[in-house]
């Protein structure tokens, strides 16, 4: 379990990073809202490269790397 405002890259890292197959460019975070399923784009490069604000996780969340 995360604790503590945990931001996508955070996560990812605590994972153990991605396996050479993983497509980084289309990050998925599924989140519920109170409408029902939202899903959110991330796009790992730009965040490191500081072009994406950071988003950060909220209980329930699933991050999806394809």
């Amino acid at each position: 379990p995360l604790t503590g405002q945990v931001s996508v890259l955070q996560a990812l890292s605590d994972a153990g990073g991605f396996k050479d197959f993983a497509k980084t460019k289309d990050i998925r975070i599924q989140r519920k809202t109170a409408s029902g399923m939202t899903t959110l784009h991330f796009n790992y490069k730009d965040a490191i490269n500081g072009h994406l604000k950071p988003i950060y996780l909220q209980p329930g969340d699933t991050i999806i790397v394809p």
